[in-house]
């Protein structure tokens, strides 16, 4: 365990802003940065982010172009604490560690997601920044004001709004390598004096990153997104605005690259950026609109009313491949097919003098949605788990010898004349490769004293011990889920100013959930098929047992625990969770520029079910409770030259919901997503840093340095080891992210130069599910995670026109992660995830 010290962060701050004093130049005659007050929303209304009490970093526009950010994961690296990542419908989001279980559409996330004030549902967390103002990131449990499901946090996604006094517009064009063209459009026009009209448009298209080169393969993670908004601004009096907005988002992506790190994937080099995925009709899809409205009605100078209503619509597909190779005989994809419609309501009051400020109000938010979760593999990879489980049924009965397949003429030979041989000629000698040998052997095995052996084996049988002419055809497994879930609230949230300089901040909120939750097996077509066979096989006298399991559920034992999963059958559940959470917070301004603040606060996400787990419907999953004790600094120092932010934080997580890939060792078949429950101890500290040293040069600092301590029931990961149970394992990370910003003046404009060193500390070792040692060859296998990018653009003095050259990842810098996944244990095909290349290009603007 690391030498952890939290005054760390506090001598880091001390030595910087002592080196930057000392090397500060001359200040130019025309300032071109300037430490700005950032308006954000944390607290339900406008207020300068450094005048919170809460940990918040915001994001702004000129970030966001800065870097060329489309979607959360592009701005992780910039907020201490925060990561994002994952599918575009299926995103996780982390906050301090805490990902959200966001596999099964049974459970809810651990970090709340809002666009424009309104709960986000799990397949649309994660939405394309166009025509955005800024996005905020709150962290620790917002159990108060953000409510439902953050209990590690809130993301606040805030597009521009329509201005009734500005006509405005613009169109980019951003465009790289790897075929890479964004196209974004926005125009603010006002109708009259009273209403204003606010429309954006954006169109993201590029090829994948990854060369997969297999025949007629799908384009992996290419990208083709177009997104639009329109919004409506009426100031209907003095005192009152509605605003009607709509937005849409259409995305038809390529899969994600399944990039294999076995014998038989393409090579055993994962960043070599060459890939053979054969996963059938591979894509990504999500097909979303949605449309609301916001009024806001002042009663007088003190109070105020807000009330805003939000109907999102939204269908997905995610189709990948997921053993990594192009073999026929070691196929899997999975696809992910949901829809869901979310109606979300709030009714806020506010009030507001020089000695009270008080935000309360009534959420309320009904969601239908269902989810098809399928896994699909054939008839060769079935027969080539029989071939293993035969070899070890030969193994266990002494017969000397393996064989390479049950569909090699040699192999079945071998096979039938030995099992007639021990049976005593019970089989009747040698049989040819018809389908009706297959389906009388697959009946002898189970009719036979071997039955008790290869019991636990069924699944695998009943699905393996087909014909050589059932060759490329599928075996589809699903899993279909709907759910019909509630959630209400009520909240008060009051700041008193004791004294000028101190004050107090009670909040508390009482939140309901209520779920109806529903699991059903559909029919693997294939499995059906041979089934029907083997009746009419039975029915004409040859050797058939007359009942054979089906196929189903060979793919996913994991799914036939508890109450069982059976096909024609629905299995429902319901339950509700309910709880009061709240936060006390103590602020102190030491200067108008500098303030510090202590709270303590609690937050909750509710129970629910797992999607691939039934017993879960008897045995629900836990609420995860979480509190927080935080402490935080505030300052402008050096004549609002030097921004610091800091924050000590110590979070306690009970029934803690984990997303983890495990096999059960007492039925065979493949590993599968399951959600766990432990608890978690988390402290550390995070640091944002902005120094002006001349007028002309700004810096950044950006670093974090958290401790975990876990505790969760032990679990098989998708190698077969054990992982979990009561030890406890404490982790270190550090990461930082160092800013740079220099501006001149050139040609009738001005320049700028950007540029972001991104540092991550990795450790990957014996703890971590799925390691194993033979993965340190793999190249960076475990490296500390360095990233350099850059932007140099001019701006005419004007503001009409701009031109910008911009690279990421210019050290073209590429990592992994720990093979795992679906086929690790039983096709021994595990795969990785791999960073992005060195990516170039082009922008150009045109403002009006």
């Amino acid at each position: 365990m690391s030498q952890y010290s939290p005054y760390k962060p506090a001598i880091l701050s001390l030595a910087i802003s002592q080196i930057l004093i000392s090397n500060a130049t001359a200040q130019s005659s025309e300032p071109k940065f300037a430490l700005e007050e950032i308006v954000v929303t944390a607290q339900k209304r406008e207020q300068n982010v450094m005048d919170v009490p809460i940990a918040i970093d915001n994001y702004s526009s000129k970030d966001i172009e800065n870097t060329g950010a489309l979607l959360l994961e592009d701005i992780a690296d910039y907020i201490p604490g925060f990561e994002a990542g994952g599918a575009l419908t299926q995103s996780t989001l982390t906050i301090r560690g805490v990902a959200s279980s966001n596999i099964s559409s049974g459970g809810d996330a651990s970090v709340a997601t809002f666009y424009d004030g309104v709960y986000l549902p799990r397949s649309a967390t994660t939405i394309s920044f166009s025509d955005m103002a800024r996005i905020e990131v709150l962290k620790g449990p917002q159990g108060t004001l953000a409510g439902r499901n953050a209990a590690a946090g809130a993301v606040n996604i805030v597009p521009n709004r329509p201005q009734l006094d500005e006509q405005e517009g613009f169109i980019k064009l951003k465009a790289g390598n790897y075929d890479f063209q964004r196209w974004e459009a926005m125009v603010n026009q006002p109708l009259s004096d009273k209403v204003a009209v606010r429309a954006n448009l954006m169109l993201n298209k590029r090829d994948g990153y990854i060369d997969n080169v297999h025949t007629g393969g799908a384009d992996v993670d290419a990208k083709d997104m177009l997104t639009g908004r329109v919004a409506l601004l009426w100031e209907v009096s003095d005192d009152t605005r509605l605003q009607l907005n709509a937005d849409f988002d259409d995305s038809d992506n390529g899969p994600a690259p399944s990039i294999g790190y076995s014998d038989f994937s393409h090579n055993r080099l994962p960043t070599s950026g060459v890939i053979a995925n054969d996963v059938i009709n591979g894509q990504e899809t999500r097909d979303m609109y949605s449309v609301g409205y916001r009024l806001e009605h002042d009663i007088n100078e003190d109070w105020s009313l807000a009330w805003w209503t939000n109907y999102r619509d939204l269908d997905t597909t995610n189709r990948q491949d997921e053993d990594g190779t192009n073999h026929i005989n070691r196929y899997l994809d999975t696809d992910n097919i949901e829809t869901s419609e979310l109606l979300y309501t709030e009714l806020q009051v506010n009030f507001a003098n020089d000695r009270f400020k008080y935000v309360g109000g009534f959420t309320y938010s009904s969601e239908d949605k269902s989810q098809v979760t399928q896994i699909n593999t054939n008839a060769d990879t079935g027969a080539n788990l029989a071939t293993q489980v035969s070899n070890g049924l030969l193994a266990a009965a002494g017969a000397g010898f393996s064989i390479d397949s049950i569909w090699d003429p040699q192999g079945w030979a071998m096979l039938t004349g030995a099992l007639n041989q021990l049976s005593g000629g019970a089989l009747g000698g040698p049989l040819d490769q018809s389908s009706a040998s297959y389906n009388g052997v697959l009946g002898f095995l189970y009719a036979s004293p071997f039955a008790a052996q290869i019991q636990p084996f069924s699944p695998i049988l009943a699905a393996g011990f087909v014909a050589p002419s059932y060759s490329g055809q599928l075996f589809t497994e699903e899993v279909r889920n709907t759910g019909e879930f509630v959630n209400w609230g009520i909240y008060s949230d009051i700041d008193i100013s004791v004294t000028d300089n101190f004050n107090l901040i009670f909040g508390l909120r009482y939140s309901k959930d209520e779920k109806d939750f529903t699991w059903f097996n559909g029919t693997a077509p294939l499995a059906t098929a041979l089934n029907q066979e083997r009746a009419a096989l039975a029915a004409a006298g040859l050797p058939v047992a007359a009942l054979i399991p089906q196929a189903t559920n060979f793919l996913s034992p994991l799914s036939q625990q508890g109450v069982g999963l059976v096909t024609d059958r629905v299995v429902q559940a319901n339950d509700s969770w309910s709880k009061t959470t709240g936060r006390a917070i103590a602020q102190y301004r030491l200067t108008d520029k500098a303030m510090v603040f202590a709270s303590y606060s609690t937050g909750y996400t509710s129970g629910g079910f797992d999607s691939f787990v039934v017993n879960t419907a008897s045995q629900p999953l836990a609420p995860e409770e979480v509190s927080n004790i935080e402490l935080g600094v505030k300052a402008d120092w050096l004549n609002d030259r030097l921004r610091t932010r800091l924050n000590f934080f110590d979070m306690s997580f009970d029934n803690r919901q984990r997303s983890v890939f495990s096999a059960d060792p007492n039925i065979p078949g493949f590993s599968a997503p399951i959600i766990i429950s432990g608890d978690e101890d988390i402290d550390g500290w995070e640091l944002v840093m902005q120094w002006l040293p001349t007028d002309n040069l700004q810096l950044g600092l950006v670093t974090t340095q958290r401790e975990t301590s876990s505790r969760y029931a032990e679990y098989i990961d998708a190698n077969g080891n054990t992982r979990g149970g009561d030890q406890e394992t404490a982790d270190t990370l550090d990461e930082y992210t160092f800013t740079l910003d220099w501006a001149w003046d050139l040609a009738e404009g001005q320049m700028n130069l950007h540029v972001d060193y991104v540092f991550k500390e990795q450790q990957f070792d014996a703890n971590d599910p799925g390691y194993l040692p033979e993965y340190e060859m793999i190249e960076n296998f475990g490296d500390d995670r360095k990233f350099l990018n850059a932007r140099i653009a001019w701006r005419s003095q004007d503001d009409r026109y701009g031109i910008a050259l911009w690279g990421q990842n210019l050290l073209d810098n590429r990592y992994t992660s720990i093979p795992g996944g679906l086929a690790a244990s039983s096709l021994a095909a595990p795969t990785v995830s791999l960073t992005e290349p060195r990516t170039y290009g082009i922008d150009l603007e045109y403002r009006f």
